[in-house]
């Protein structure tokens, strides 16, 4: 029982809690007066809390029903067509009828604009053509003319506003008009001015020779209701409302005007009446200022608008448009019938096949990979069977792959292992003499290499190259022209003179060249430089066997070193020539591979010979770890890209 309770949610043992409380206080309540009302407040709250907690099992149990109902791919699809088919098309219907009233609604909109400014126009003609009479008039009989024609406009226009304005008087009507402050915007302005919360089409004629005329007639309701006969109602937007309201409308606050009249009959069920703002400039009398407002609203119906484009059109062309309707409607329908038999038809196809895919997939999930599912019929359900077929096959064979894949992986692991401990650990100790070689390789393994070896407490051979190719094959050429050179080093401790050391190392050289044609393909050669240093002496004799020339940094200057023959590998008999140079205290020998000059930057410059000579002349004065440091950041700072595009290799030697 307890294990039971504390699997319930919270709002299922607050509602345990509640109703066991409201059963608790029931034998107490006729002897103890409040436990009546503590009574009522427990049922509201289990009313309240017992809702949510059916809500709750009713939407789980709506989930499990959606989710068995759903597990069925053919149960889906049947929702799909629904969401796809039905659903859409309802949509479209509603969209097509709410497009009608965007399409039809801005066009009455811009009749409507239309219809205004041409009437601001004529009434503009009016006060003009009045202006051209006292114009033509003497000077005398400008006023009278003026203060006439102020009188004639108030008795043929009921509700307009009058001003003329003369040098000598003043004269409007109603005469309150008379002293009112003209804004500065309205001598540039004809159209809808906004006065005292009114609106009022205004005519504002002007000029230096000519007194001033004012026309400002009304925008009642019974102006703007028959301003486009047949099309609507057009009306003020805070007087013309919904189209409930629109049957009756209040003309002067005590008598209502129906209206409804003015408004088109429907033609069908459809054709709802809909109300569209129009938006026109205004000009407001108390600020100057001029906006756009929706100030207007007009009543109409899809019917009128459509029957006013459609009147000049003949009955021929009208009666070919309903036919015309008629008849994709009819298409419409007989294919939506034949859509869903089909539909029925394929979805029992694609079904039995998802069903064999499932059972095909249990399978092998298990670790059967030899069933296979029948192919059945000609279409992309068959080819998706073939293709579950044939990855069934592939499937053994990506898993043996993987494996062998991870066999590569580690013995390449420990190959770079095993490269990692040819190079050397430690420099030689020799009094005023450092070295340092750093090898960076672009893959796991490199084919670039670098030695040194002290064969006595006052000499040390050095080594340096770079193997054709990359990869496990360099990095395995590289190891056997380490271990043939490590190999020969033994005697070279005990020659004597400076002529002695140049010949051993072409010997040397030459002698790396022959195991290395003999115990290498043909395409697989190094470039070499093998030298020895002799403290003592400051000489250092040396062998280029094609590799870029090493670099001697004194001072401001750069020397490189001579090449003294091909590369070691390609061919059995070439010979070898030795030279020898002396390293004065602080000058700096650097050897490189073209991992370090050939990179490429972004516009496909490459970092040069020139640059890291410059580069090793303005650090020649700092530690030669460092300098290295240096000059690989300067060359990946060069490039921009995180990956290496060749192994990239140094070795520097500074005598002290």
């Amino acid at each position: 029982m307890k294990s039971l309770f504390t699997r319930l949610s919270f709002w299922e043992k607050a509602l345990l809690v509640l109703v066991a409380l409201y059963l608790a206080l029931w034998p107490f309540e006729s002897s103890v007066g409040f436990v009546y009302t503590l009574r009522v407040i427990l049922e509201f709250a289990v009313y309240a809390i017992g809702s949510i907690v059916l809500i709750r099992l009713v939407y789980a149990l709506l989930r499990v029903l959606i989710r068995r109902f759903l597990w069925r791919v053919r149960h889906r699809m049947a929702v799909a067509y629904v969401l796809a088919g039905v659903i859409p098309l309802t949509l479209l219907a509603a969209q097509g009828l709410v497009g009608v009233s965007l399409i039809f609604g801005p066009l009455a909109a811009f009749l409507v604009t239309s219809e205004l400014e041409k009437r601001s126009e004529a009434l503009f003609a009016l006060a003009d053509s009045h202006a051209w009479q006292l114009r033509a008039a003497s000077a005398e009989r400008r006023f009278e003319i003026g203060r006439q024609f102020v009188e004639d406009a108030a008795e043929v226009y009921p509700g307009v506003m009058v001003r003329y304005e003369s040098p000598t008087a003043t004269v409007a009507i109603p005469a309150s008009f008379q002293q009112a402050g003209l804004p500065e915007s309205l001598k540039n302005y004809r159209g809808v001015v906004r006065r005292s919360g009114k609106l009022y089409l205004s005519a504002f004629v002007h000029s230096n020779s000519t007194p001033s005329l004012l026309l400002m007639y009304p925008l009642s309701d019974e102006f703007l209701s028959d301003m486009i006969p047949g099309l609507g109602i057009v009306g003020r937007r805070e007087t013309l409302g919904s189209p409930r309201q629109a049957g009756t409308r209040k003309a002067s606050g005590r008598r209502e005007r129906p209206i409804q009249a003015k408004l088109p009959p429907p033609i069908h069920p459809f054709d709802w009446a809909v109300p569209w703002p129009a938006q026109i400039p205004i000009l407001e009398w108390e600020s100057g200022d001029i906006r756009l407002e929706n100030a207007l609203t007009l009543l109409t119906r899809p019917s009128a608008v459509e029957g006013l484009l459609f009147r000049s059109q003949s009955a021929e062309f009208n009666t070919m448009a309903v036919t015309l309707s008629k008849t994709l409607a009819l298409i419409l329908g007989v294919l939506l019938c034949v859509s869903t038999v089909v539909a029925v038809s394929l979805s029992r196809t694609i079904t039995s096949a998802i069903h064999d895919l499932h059972v095909g997939t249990l399978l092998v999930d298990q670790g059967d990979f030899s069933h296979r599912i029948a192919e059945r019929g000609s279409s992309q359900l068959t080819e998706l069977t073939r293709s579950f077929n044939s990855m069934t096959a592939s499937i053994q064979r990506l898993v043996e792959d993987s494996k062998e894949r991870e066999r590569l992986e580690a013995e390449l692991s420990i190959a770079q292992e095993v490269q990692t401990q040819l190079f050397p650990r430690s420099a030689p100790q020799i009094d005023r003499f450092e070295i340092v070689g750093v090898c960076r390789p672009a893959r796991s393994v490199s084919g670039d290499f670098y030695d040194y070896v002290q064969l006595s407490d006052t000499r040390a051979a050095v080594s340096f190259g770079d193997v054709s190719g990359k990869g496990i094959s360099a990095a395995l050429v590289m190891a056997a022209v380490h271990s043939t050179i490590r190999t020969q080093l033994v005697g070279l401790d005990h020659l004597a003179g400076e002529a002695a050391l140049r010949e051993a190392v072409s010997g040397l050289v030459a002698e790396t060249n022959r195991q290395l044609c003999a115990g290498t393909a043909a395409d697989k050669f190094s470039t070499l430089v093998f030298g020895i240093y002799d403290a003592p002496t400051g000489a250092f004799a040396y062998t280029n066997a094609g590799h870029l020339p090493p670099l001697i940094v004194r001072g401001s200057e750069t020397q490189e070193l001579d090449i003294s023959g091909m590369v070691v590998g390609a061919f059995p008999g070439p010979t070898y020539e030795s030279s020898s140079v002396h390293l004065e205290s602080g000058d700096l020998f650097a050897a490189f591979t073209d991992g370090v000059t050939e990179p490429e930057n972004p516009y496909e410059q490459e970092f040069g010979e020139a640059r890291f000579a410059e580069l090793l002349v303005r650090e020649a004065d700092r530690p030669i770890d460092e300098i290295i440091k240096t000059v690989m950041d300067e060359v990946d700072n060069w490039t921009d890209t995180p990956e290496l595009q060749d192994d990239m290799t140094m070795l520097l030697a500074r005598r002290l």
